[in-house]
């Protein structure tokens, strides 16, 4: 029992992608299987940085592998993973609607008492490096995923899109930033451009990194959100930066107009600020819900919404191609 023990551990290690030490030289063929050419959903690992990542596919039935097709990834929230995202923003059925494919990747696990414990008790959550706070690199993994995606389907690289909620929509603004040479646009849901943990030396406050081109970007946040404060500031153990100025980040970086087009929908719930004239056709719209929580906004898996975020989105994305 003793020796089996230790062999238990490790496997479950290497199956959640927890660290696995792997031969550059391993045929990605072997380990990811054949191309992901059919409709459907798909599994798949892929090594980087040592480690073995993990996604989920759905590719819709119109799927045509000589027609380029969009990609929008959906990032999953604190402490979720893959599989809740998906059935969260369930963005397979928008997807066989409009014809464009989802890929879902899995953030990195916890550290490994947290990982044994989550075990244990059914829970396998995952965590994005959304603020820089350790090593695991994965804008390097989103990067080589597009790439390797890029490889086995016929991808329309002018229409990436990236989008997330959560702890996803805080990674979504970082990928944006720091993956703005090949992203067209972004669409956190309930996130923000930076924050703090209590533990960081000096209370230091992270900021994502200026891009490099104009990105268009679309968020949606509820005013009443208690995880994700709409103002900001310490929620228990972490401080989080406000809406405005993860708006405000976005609006000069793409030299918008600093004063926005303001509509709020008959019911007074909805208001949308729309920074337009931004630089290579950019603009910033952001959706506030005034008596939204934290949630992903229409969909089945949260409170009714007279605002179906899904739409909301893919209207948004298909009008932004990467210029």
């Amino acid at each position: 029992m003793k020796k089996i023990l230790p062999i238990v551990i490790i496997g479950i290690i290497i199956i959640n992608g927890f660290g696995v030490v792997a031969s550059p030289t391993i045929n990605k063929d072997k380990l990811i299987g054949k191309p992901l050419l059919s409709s459907g959903d798909h599994f798949r690992f892929i090594i980087h940085g040592f480690r073995l990542r993990s996604y989920r596919i759905h590719i819709p039935p119109n799927y045509n592998e000589n027609t380029p097709m969009s990609v929008v990834f959906v990032l999953h929230g604190h402490p979720h993973n893959s599989k809740i995202i998906k059935i969260q923003s369930e963005m397979d059925k928008k997807a066989d609607e409009e014809g464009f494919i989802v890929v879902y990747p899995n953030g990195e696990t916890t550290p490994i008492i947290h990982l044994i414990k989550n075990l244990l008790s059914g829970n396998c959550s995952r965590w994005w490096n959304c603020w820089d706070f350790n090593r695991v690199d994965d804008i390097g993994f989103i990067r080589k995923l597009i790439g390797h995606l890029n490889e086995n389907l016929n991808i329309n690289s002018s229409r990436i899109y990236i989008t997330g909620f959560s702890g996803g929509a805080m990674m979504t603004y970082r990928l944006g930033a720091e993956l703005s040479d090949i992203i067209a646009a972004i669409a956190p849901v309930a996130g923000t451009i930076g924050g703090t943990w209590y533990t960081w030396p000096d209370d230091k406050v992270y900021t994502i990194p200026k891009p490099l081109t104009p990105l268009p970007v679309i968020a949606f946040h509820g005013l009443e959100d208690k995880d994700i404060p709409y103002e900001g500031g310490w929620v228990s153990s972490m401080y989080f930066r406000s809406v405005n100025e993860s708006v405000s980040f976005w609006v000069n970086h793409n030299n918008c107009n600093s004063t926005p087009e303001i509509n709020i929908s008959k019911s007074g719930n909805i208001i949308t600020k729309t920074y337009s004239n931004g630089s290579n056709d950019s603009e910033v719209v952001l959706y506030t819900v005034v008596n939204g929580s934290h949630e992903w906004f229409g969909t089945s898996s949260f409170p009714p919404s007279e605002i179906l975020v899904n739409d909301y989105i893919w209207e948004f994305f298909e009008r932004h191609p990467k210029r």
